[in-house]
C-alpha cells in the first residue's frame, strides 16, 4: 500500500475531535505479510492462553489453533491507534480517530477491520516490545487496511433502542 495513501487515513485520523483537544494518540503502521502473519500467530496463543479467563472464546478454539488462520485476513496492513496516555477519555479520542480513519478508508475505496482478536496480545509487555510501542502506551484500536475483494452483505442491526427523558412541551 502506497505511503500517500495511508498518510491520507492519518491525515483524516488526526480531525477527530478530541476531549479538551489533548489529541492523546500516536499510530504504529506494521506492514508485510510475513511480519503481519509472525503477529497473527502470537495473537493466536496469546488469545488461546486466555481462553480460560474468558469463556466467550471457548467457541472460537477450533479458528484459533488452525494454522492457516490468520487473524489480520492477509491484509498488507495494521494500522494500530495507541492511546499516549492511560486515562479514559484517550481511549474514547482513540476511538474517534479510529472510526475517521476507517471512513476516509472507505472514501478511498479501501476495505477496513477493527481486529479485535489482537488486543489481548497487543496489550502484553512483549507485544508492546516487539512493535516499539512504548511501556506506558495503550493500544486501543488495531486496524487492518487493505483492497477488498469484494462486497459484503451489511449485518443485520437491532431497531434503535430510543428513550427520551423530559422531552420539551411546545405551547
Amino acid at each position: 500500500m502506497a505511503d500517500t495513501a495511508i498518510a491520507t487515513l492519518i491525515d483524516a485520523a488526526i480531525w477527530a475531535p478530541s476531549g479538551i483537544n489533548l489529541q492523546p494518540w500516536c499510530f504504529f503502521i506494521i506492514e508485510g505479510a510475513a511480519r503481519l502473519a509472525a503477529c497473527s500467530t502470537k495473537a493466536k496463543a496469546a488469545l488461546q492462553g486466555a481462553a480460560m479467563e474468558h469463556p466467550e472464546l471457548t467457541g472460537l478454539q477450533s479458528m484459533l489453533a488452525s494454522p492457516t488462520f490468520n487473524v489480520f485476513y492477509n491484509a498488507p496492513v495494521l494500522i494500530i491507534v495507541c492511546a499516549t496516555t492511560g486515562d479514559e477519555m484517550a481511549l474514547k479520542d482513540c476511538c474517534l480517530a479510529a472510526q475517521n480513519l476507517m471512513l476516509a478508508a472507505t472514501a478511498e475505496g479501501l476495505g477496513t477491520c477493527w481486529i479485535g482478536l489482537s488486543e489481548t496480545w497487543l496489550n502484553t509487555d512483549q507485544a508492546k516490545a516487539d512493535l516499539g510501542i512504548p511501556a506506558g502506551f495503550k493500544p486501543v484500536a488495531p486496524i487492518i487496511v487493505g483492497h477488498a475483494k469484494g462486497s459484503s452483505p451489511l449485518p443485520s442491526r437491532r431497531a434503535a433502542d430510543i428513550r427520551r427523558v423530559g422531552k420539551a412541551v411546545r405551547s
